[in-house]
């Protein structure tokens, strides 16, 4: 069965997705996608849409649970069908929703479960490293390895070790510690008990007597100890409450003699206090205020100020900054005019030089633009560059010229040859075998090597050896049966020491017991009921005879007598031993028992030494007829693999000696070809020459023909390319030329439009005049920036400021107009405010005094009012004026309630301590004692009270010691407990045998479950799984084998150079390729009788390299032309191994986090 498509409808984080599982002859599809895309997903949606749904699931997150649903299309060879999975009662429905028996998949799925399907058919990284774990854990028993290996179960050994370690806490020889023991031990206890509990003295008449007389004494003491402890209750109690008592009478009175007072609150001292200092602090502040706003006010008055200037501020600031912006103006306006007279002296001083006029106007006027200056400086410029390229490609003409004459001379003195193809040819063949001489040397030393190898295998054969060709047409056992062999002689081997151990064990313990039945006896008096039966029937003849007078009564009497009394004493003496004797019938039946175990242990050995000497002799019959004579089964294994050393050694020879005779053969035809060649060629050469210099000798006339035609080509090459190039830098020449005529034509344009033609007679001139024009103009512009700029600003700055100061002093103080001297006025102007504004900051600032004054009085007056608010409550209740003349009124309220609260203290202390007594009966009751005299009496009564408790516990001590003598005798139900006991112990052994019965088996059963799957497949599957073990490890192990030399037969696996290595020996990868190996080789054995189902593998190859990784896929490869296996991995650099071991035909699915790509 395989599946052709896997529909995730409606599962975990897919929705509607397809996925198609061509079929094809390596049945193998690959899901390869990053973490968090889905393969773990699919993997159970492979599982549950086969064997279904679970209750719950994690995969719900995305669709509701009810929602979720699977679909695919299942194919087999006979039959096809497309189904949809959901959840629900009927969970197989057809794709429109229609409901499907539940066998409907069972044509397809066989017998199969999910459980069965995970262990055998699914595998991931998890289970590969744990089952490499088991095999290590397992190594020592190979059976539990194969079995585990094939059934994909890695709890396998720990299950079997439980089982064991459970049996043997239950129960084992010699082990006092298991439950059996214990539940044992505790019957011999229950026993021992109620044999004691049955045998009693009678005394239960002076025990009885014993325990009333114990307890009339308690009760008397009791009487008297209540006494006691009454009196000292009541003295305690008067010591306790007389201090109370004393200070609620004093406290009464002083109440009294208060009379009436008027009451208070509780704080009311304390505010009377608080609110007359309060007032008093406030009324004092109250005055001070009012004399500060009296002096505030006067000061308001006395300040003045000039409104008018505070009106014209900002007009008088921006005055005295102008003030200060031209106060410089004067002293720079005569020095920025000399500047400017300077830089007009140093342009007429150029203009002359150009020979232009002398005034600044004619200079002016004479002045080229800019952009003409310009040009003639670019003109200046480029003809360097323009000359330096006319030149330049002149010269390359003539040197071109010269290099093509030198090549065409050259190529004229060269002469033509060429190699013939026949010669080139038998080099190319020669080459290759230049160094035979060397191989030939090494093959002959390697078949030297190999003769001795067959020789050394021959030998080590011994006296079974024969010639190569006998050897390989030996008719010999097979490894396998001789590993069968080996393994019946081992069980056989074992069987007889087993046997031979149990014999020992069971005389060993008929010994014991027939020494256990002696000491018994001897110990114990036993009468048997044989014994008893004897002497009755003694007895019974004795009076038979007596009765038919065959004996006279005179004669018999006496022995009559004597048996009577001998019959009675046994039977009352077995009446006293029954426990022994049934103690003593037990030891002898398990004597009996041990006896016939004996007889069978021994009959046992007998039986498997004959099958030891059995497997012996047929061991001997088949090896005489197999012509190995004498040969010991142990060492015919070890004899075949010699045997296919010799043979292999053998095929090692003779394919070295092919090796030589082609090596000699192929050196031999290459010279004769080489030698005819160079005939034909003319070259000289010695017939006696070897191959190596024929090939040198060849090498050289070749390579000096290939160099001279070489050397005429690339002449030929040169000579066309100068030619070429030549016509170029011609062309090239031309072009420059014409460059430099045309810039010779603007060169004069440019001069004529500068106005620079009398200055400019030679280049060089014609770049100072540029300069010189330059210079003029520089200055003529400087000098135009400094009038701009400078000049003509300071002058109106000085005009500005003459108007604003006009203006303000005609406004404010028309007297300044007289003085003429403008910065002056600004100056005594800033002044004049400057004091203005002084005078009213003070005002301002006498104003904000007076408000503060004014609020802080309010203040004062309020805080007055409030203290006289807070009193007047008081001074009300009190009926007086002042709060001197409350106080003694607050302090006769303050005293009453301190009396109140303290009677109520004293009261409640009687209440508490009065034991529920009355004011009246604890009066009474104090009164009938000497205060001075109580703590005697108190200290009396407790010494009474101790001495009663003393006698009272002896005599509970001797109560206690009469009630357990008394329950010794009087009935009690201690045999009735030994005996529940006794049947306890016996349900607990009874229970403890049936589960030691029960884990036993199962491990019986488990061991014979592995014992029977490892006869049956153990060979095969070995041969299969070393196959594929070997290919995993690239060759590097060869072989896997069973060791049954060992105790236990363990698996090991032998290196290519002949090493074994324990499974232990082995790294963790290479375990993993072994379970891997051993999976793989179960499941194609299970596949010869089964039905094939999908083979999911995740992610198996993390602990592989790259080249075993490509192994794993060869063996999944095998593997897939048997089933359908699909294989899911993270891993994308391992695709490329995909497709080389699949040479591309391989379905490959890519799942992203959001999509699904086939490809």
């Amino acid at each position: 069965m395989r599946i052709r498509q896997l529909q995730l409808l409606k599962y975990g984080k897919f929705d509607g997705t397809s996925i198609e599982f061509p079929k094809a002859t390596c049945d193998f599809h690959v899901i390869v996608g990053p973490n968090e895309a889905g393969k773990s997903t699919v993997r159970n949606a492979i599982s549950e849409l086969l064997f279904g749904m679970p209750l719950r699931t994690k995969l719900d997150f995305r669709h509701a649970l009810t929602e979720m649903r699977l679909g695919g299309t299942l194919e087999s060879e006979a039959a096809e069908t497309e189904f949809h999975r959901a959840r629900g009662r009927t969970p197989l429905r057809t794709p429109a929703d229609d409901t499907l028996p539940e066998n409907h998949l069972a044509p397809f799925l066989g017998t199969a479960d999910k459980a069965f399907f995970e262990q055998m058919f699914c595998m991931d990284h998890e289970q590969l490293v744990e089952g490499g774990k088991s095999i290590l854990d397992g190594s020592k028993d190979v059976g539990r390895v194969l079995f585990q290996s094939a059934a994909g179960i890695a709890s396998l050994g720990p299950v079997r070790e439980a089982l064991e370690k459970q049996a043997s806490s239950l129960w084992a020889p010699r082990k006092p510690s298991s439950d059996y023991a214990l539940a044992a031990q505790r019957f011999e206890e229950a026993s021992a008990e109620l044999k004691n509990a049955q045998v009693k003295t009678k005394v239960w008449s002076e025990a009885k007597s014993a325990l009333d007389e114990a307890v009339n004494e308690i009760a008397t003491e009791e009487a008297r100890r209540l006494s006691v402890e009454t009196s000292r209750s009541q003295l305690e109690r008067v010591r306790r409450l007389a201090p109370f008592l004393l200070k609620l009478q004093t406290r009464e009175k002083e109440l009294a003699e208060l009379g009436e007072v008027v009451e208070f609150p509780a704080s009311a001292l304390a505010d009377l206090s608080a609110g007359g200092a309060e007032l008093s602090s406030a009324e004092a502040l109250l005055q001070a205020r009012a004399m500060d706003v009296k002096a505030r006010r006067q000061a308001c008055d006395e300040v003045s100020f000039d409104g008018a200037a505070l009106a014209f501020r900002k007009d008088i600031e921006a005055l005295d900054a102008l003030r200060s912006l031209c106060a410089n103006h004067p002293r720079d306006l005569p020095l920025r005019q000399a500047e400017v007279d300077r830089l007009l002296e140093e342009a007429k001083a150029a203009a002359a030089q150009l020979g232009w006029p002398a005034d600044e106007a004619g200079i002016r006027a004479s002045l080229p633009t800019a952009l003409a200056l310009k040009a003639v400086s670019n003109l200046l410029r480029d003809r360097g560059a323009v000359h330096q390229t006319m030149r330049s490609a002149e010269e390359a003409e003539q040197q071109k010229t010269v290099d093509l004459d030198g090549h065409l001379s050259e190529l004229e003195g060269l002469q033509s040859s060429e190699v013939p193809l026949k010669l080139r040819q038998a080099l190319d063949e020669a080459l290759p075998l230049k160094a035979s001489g060397a191989r030939q040397r090494s093959l002959g030393a390697g078949v030297d090597q190999a003769s001795a190898r067959l020789g050394h295998a021959l030998a080590a054969l011994g006296r079974w050896s024969a010639p190569v060709d006998k050897l390989r047409a030996m008719e010999v056992p097979s490894t396998t049966r001789i590993s069968a062999l080996q393994r019946q002689r081992h069980e056989s081997a074992t069987a007889c020491t087993h046997a031979r151990e149990k014999l020992d064990a069971s005389r060993a313990e008929v010994d014991r017991l027939e020494l256990e039945v002696a000491h018994f006896e001897h110990a114990h008096k036993v009468v048997t009921p044989t014994e008893v039966h004897e002497a009755r029937t003694s007895r019974d003849a004795t009076w038979t005879s007596i009765k038919r007078g065959d004996v006279q009564v005179a004669t018999g009497a006496p022995s009559l007598d004597a048996a009577i009394r001998l019959a009675d004493e046994l039977v009352d003496s077995q009446l006293g031993t029954a426990t022994d004797a049934a103690t003593l019938q037990s030891i002898r039946q398990r004597l009996e028992q041990a006896r016939a175990d004996a007889l069978r242990h021994a009959q046992l050995l007998a039986d498997r030494t004959a099958e030891l000497e059995q497997l012996e002799l047929n061991w001997a019959t088949a090896a005489s007829a197999a012509g190995w004579t004498g040969m010991p089964l142990d060492d015919a294994a070890d004899w075949l693999d010699k045997r296919t050393e010799t043979l292999e050694a053998q095929e090692a020879l003779e394919q070295r000696q092919r090796d030589l005779d082609e090596e000699v053969a192929s050196s031999r035809h290459a010279r004769e070809a080489l030698v005819s060649a160079l005939k034909d060629a003319a070259v000289a050469t010695q017939d006696e020459g070897d191959l190596a210099a024929l090939c040198t000798a060849a090498s050289l006339h070749v390579s000096q023909v290939d160099a001279t035609l070489a050397r005429k080509s690339g002449l030929q090459q040169q000579v066309t390319q100068a030619r070429r190039a030549l016509e170029g830098f011609k062309a090239n020449a031309e072009s420059a030329t014409r460059q430099y005529e045309a810039w010779a034509l603007q060169w004069s344009a440019a001069l004529q439009s500068a106005k620079l033609q009398a200055a400019s007679a030679t280049f060089a001139e014609a770049e100072g005049a540029v300069e010189l024009a330059n210079e003029v103009a520089d200055r003529l512009d400087r000098a135009d920036g400094i009038r701009r700029e400078r000049i003509d600003t300071m002058r109106a700055d000085l005009e500005k400021l003459e108007a604003q100061a006009k203006r303000l002093a005609a406004q404010l103080d028309p007297e300044l107009l007289s003085l003429g001297d403008w910065p002056e006025v600004s100056r005594r102007l800033s002044q004049r405010l400057q004091e203005t504004a002084s005078a009213a900051q003070k005002a301002g600032l006498a104003d904000a005094a007076l408000l503060t004054a004014q609020s802080q009085e309010s203040e004062a007056g309020l805080r007055v009012s409030t203290a006289q608010a807070r009193l007047k409550p008081l001074l009300e209740l009190a009926s007086v004026e002042s709060a001197p003349e409350a106080v003694p009124l607050v302090e006769r309220s303050d005293r009453q309630r301190a009396l109140r609260k303290e009677l109520a203290e004293a009261r409640e202390a009687l209440i508490q301590d009065g034991d529920g007594l009355a004011r009246e009966a604890i009066e009474a009751e104090i009164s009938e004692y000497v205060p001075t005299e109580v703590l005697g009496l108190l200290e009396q009564a407790r010494n009474d009270l101790a001495a009663v408790t003393e006698r009272l516990n002896l005599l509970v001590q001797k109560r206690v010691t009469a009630e357990q003598a008394f329950s010794a005798i009087a009935g009690q139900a201690n045999a009735a407990t030994a005996e529940a006991r006794r049947q306890e112990a016996l349900a607990a052994m009874g229970e403890v045998a049936e589960q030691y019965l029960e884990v036993a088996t199962a491990g019986k059963l488990l061991k014979w479950a592995i014992d029977r799957y490892r006869d049956r497949k153990q060979g095969p599957m070995l041969q299969r799984a070393s196959t594929v073990f070997c290919e995993l490890t690239l060759g590097d192990f060869t072989k896997l084998g069973v060791d049954y030399e060992k105790d236990t037969p363990a698996l090991y696996a032998r290196r290519k150079g002949g090493q074994v290595v324990e499974v232990s020996g082995l790294s963790e990868g290479t375990r993993d390729q072994l379970y891997l190996a051993l999976r793989i080789a179960a499941l194609e054995l299970h596949l010869e009788n089964a039905k094939a189902l999908p083979f999911v593998a995740d992610d198996l190859f993390v602990n592989f390299d790259d080249e075993r990784a490509k192994a794993g896929l060869r063996a999944l490869c095998e593997l897939s032309k048997r089933t359908q296996v699909v294989f899911l991995t993270h891993h994308d650099h391992l695709l490329p191994f995909v497709r080389e071991v699949f040479a591309g035909g391989v379905n490959i699915i890519e799942l992203r986090r959001e999509t699904v790509d086939a490809g």
